[in-house]
């Protein structure tokens, strides 16, 4: 008898520690699937993101925010922060300026492509997000700002992508005034930490 206890033991230790460990994972982290093109070049449909909760710190401009949408409670959508609570923020000549100073934005998909930003002041506990992907991109510029309470958290990791398998029509999908970067590495996109 006290055999079949020790083995049993062994069976159900290691299975217990492994659901406490994936329920304690799941209200930290989850993972989500990018469903289109806004984020390029720094996310790609396809692209499956792993997304930490905000506990004690809050979204800071040029974080990657995953939040449900103004328009659609059931909706999740990814856009980058712009501008916190405070900031003074609108555009010129298609850039965006916080403060009158324009904001350097090495990550966009093409420069000078943000359009008119109505002059702001972003309240407490609100956001103001872009997509990197300007041109092809709803966001804040057409619904808002978005109030905290709405945001999932912060898209930390590319998990991996489902477009490794198709390479090379990934490759020539891509639009051709994409970044170099973003076409020359489409296909590499596994475990890639995102700032």
């Amino acid at each position: 008898m006290p055999r079949s206890k020790s083995l049993l033991r062994t069976i159900l230790e290691p299975l217990a520690i492994a659901i406490g460990l994936a329920v304690a994972v799941r209200a930290v982290a989850h993972i989500y699937a990018i469903p289109s093109a806004s984020m390029q070049p720094t996310l790609e449909s396809g692209d499956q993101i792993v997304v930490f909760r905000y506990f004690d710190s809050k979204p800071e401009r040029g974080h990657i925010i995953v939040f449900h949408s103004p328009l659609a409670e059931d909706e999740l959508l990814v856009k980058r922060v712009i501008a916190v609570p405070g900031d003074l923020v609108d555009s010129r000549e298609g850039r965006v300026r916080i403060g009158g100073h324009t904001l350097s934005e090495p990550y966009v998909l093409r420069q000078a492509a943000s359009g008119a930003i109505q002059t702001q002041l972003i309240p407490a506990d609100s956001y103001f997000v872009m997509g990197d992907n300007r041109d092809d991109s709803l966001d804040s510029r057409s619904w808002g700002v978005v109030p905290r309470e709405r945001i999932v958290g912060r898209a930390r990791l590319i998990l991996w992508s489902s477009t490794l398998e198709a390479g090379a029509e990934a490759n020539a999908s891509t639009p051709q005034h994409a970044a170099p970067d973003a076409r020359a590495h489409r296909g590499l996109r596994l475990f890639k930490w995102l700032d």
